[in-house]
């Protein structure tokens, strides 16, 4: 029971001590900042006028609805092109679709629409910034 503990522990990173050892396992890689092109920043620009514009659309809305305000999946759809329109960094690609995820979180088509493009398994072949 005790060498399965220790062994969980070496495994973790814990040495009992040692700084010398700690220092070395224990320092994260921080990520690069991000550095967009015009073109990617003019499509993050893009998409967050939209993520405004769904906002404004859902504010009025008190309850769930498959389709949702009148115009919300249209411009729902709007955003995923601006979207797609160039390859943006794997955070910056997700961060807006959560945005934009919160801001049609009542209407169920739209909801579905973001789901599909919700990035997955080959998140490490990906570019990142942080």
């Amino acid at each position: 029971m005790l060498a399965i503990a220790a062994l969980g522990l070496a495994a973790a990173g814990c040495s009992g001590g040692h700084p010398a050892a700690t220092a070395t396992t224990g320092t994260p890689r921080s990520l690069a900042p991000c550095k967009l092109d015009r073109a990617q920043r003019r499509t993050v620009a893009r998409a967050l006028a939209d993520i405004r514009r769904l906002r404004r659309i859902q504010a009025p809305m008190q309850t769930y609805s498959e389709r949702g305000a009148p115009n919300q999946d249209i411009v729902t759809g709007k955003f995923l092109l601006d979207l797609g329109s160039t390859k943006l960094p794997l955070n910056v690609f997700g961060h807006l679709l959560h945005l934009a995820k919160a801001a049609v979180r009542l209407c169920g088509a739209c909801s579905e629409g973001l789901e599909a493009e919700e990035p997955f398994l080959g998140t490490r072949a990906h570019k990142r910034c942080g």
